[in-house]
Formats: C-alpha cells, structure tokens, sequence
C-alpha cells in the first residue's frame, strides 16, 4: 500500500481541493496529514472531511519544519511505499501505480514525478525542465516533485534531516548511497503561487543563491521567509 505524507501549514483553502485530487487515485492508499502549528482552520477543515473521504486519513500534529512533520508522519505510515505530496501538488490517477512500475527497476529505491508548473510563464517553463535534468542526471530531487521511496530504505537513510530548508536536497544526496532515485513517467502539477507572492525573478534568484551556499554548508535563516511555505 502506498502512504501519502503531506505537511501542511495553514492550507485550509487548499483542504477541499486537495482531498478531492487524493479520492481520484487509483489503487491502495492511506493519506496522513502533519500539521505545523496552522493558526487557521486546516485541522477543522481537515477532520471535518475525514467522515466522508472513502481514504483512511490521519491527521498529525507536530513541531513546526517541513522535515519535523515529513518524518512524524512516515512514523504512523502503514504502507510499504511513501510518496511526500504538498498540498499544492497534483498527481495523475494512475501515478501510483507509475510508482510501483518504477520501483520494479533494478536498485531502484525511490524518486519522483516529472516537474511541471500549472503556468505557462516562460521562465517556470525554464525552471521546471533544468529541475527535471538535474533530477534525471544528478538524482536530486525537490520536494514538490512528489518523492517516494520505499518505507524500509527511508528507515536506512535515517529519514529528513531537521533542517530549515534544502532537506529535500540533502535526503537525495543520502538516499544515493543506498540505490537509485528515478523520475517516474508521470508528469505532477506544480502551483506557482510562492512566485507569484514572492516574485518569480526575486525566488529564482533566491533559489539559485540558496543552492550555491547549500554547496558550502551554509543556510542562512534570512532566507526562510522566500523559501519555505507560510
């Protein structure tokens, strides 16, 4: 069976939305939802549905961090298989299988879905396809290209890191000593709303300058505000 993971924070708009994208999935699933301390109503909203979501939901409370709350809910997951989904990110009914094909692959012990903004803008198109080859040549992948990775190996690895940011990038890069990382044959839709908040020159710039300095060892907190969800 396959676990979703989704961490949110204040998200009680995209609740409805959300659920409704995770009932049209094909095959075996259970949803377990980690909240961070939401100062709205995404807890409400989210039990409110749970009496008519056809899924077995769990909705979790935990320390604010993306990688805090990813890891909490891996821990109450029952499926041999995990895939981290934003709440802003869709997936193709058929992706869980897409995932289970790609997990037949020799050494293969993860990955995630091929990148794709829900936006016609040039330089997200731009974004999306230098995400999509670095994640096919390098094995590092975002966290809003959905990873999955079997239950065991996420164990072996040790889980996210605590970090403020980049965790995604740094579970790549510790997942790879343990087998390989694929883009599964499924495209995920991508909200662009943190460009559309921040500024899609102002975040690109952020995120490229945030990557050099990962290179170094160095997270500046000041940061935090552009490349983490609010």
């Amino acid at each position: 069976m396959l676990s979703i993971v989704t961490p949110v924070l204040n998200e009680e708009e995209n609740v409805p939305a959300f659920l409704a994208h995770i009932e049209a999935l094909e095959g075996p699933l259970e949803l377990i939802v980690v909240d961070g301390g939401s100062t709205d109503g995404t807890c409400a909203a989210l039990r409110a549905a749970a009496g008519s979501f056809s899924r077995r939901i769990a909705v979790l409370s935990s320390p604010a961090g993306r990688a805090i709350q990813m890891n909490a809910g891996a821990r109450h997951a029952t499926g041999t298989v995990l895939l981290f989904l934003h709440a802003d990110c869709r997936i193709a009914p058929d992706a869980p299988g897409a995932i289970g094909r790609a997990l037949e692959e020799d050494g293969v012990i993860g990955g995630g879905f091929r990148h794709a903004f829900e936006s016609r803008d040039p330089l997200l198109s731009l974004t999306s396809w230098f995400g999509n080859l670095l994640a096919a040549r390098t094995q590092t992948f975002f966290g809003d290209f959905g990873i999955f990775i079997k239950k065991e190996a996420f164990f072996a690895i040790g889980g996210y890191e605590p970090l403020p940011y980049l965790e995604d990038v740094e579970f790549s890069r510790a997942a790879r000593r343990y087998g390989r990382l694929v883009l599964a044959d499924r495209p995920i839709g991508v909200s662009p709303r943190r460009y559309l908040e921040v500024g899609k020159y102002r975040l690109s710039a952020v995120y490229i300058l945030v990557m050099l300095l990962n290179v170094a060892g160095i997270r500046p907190k000041r940061f935090l505000r552009y490349v983490v969800d609010k």
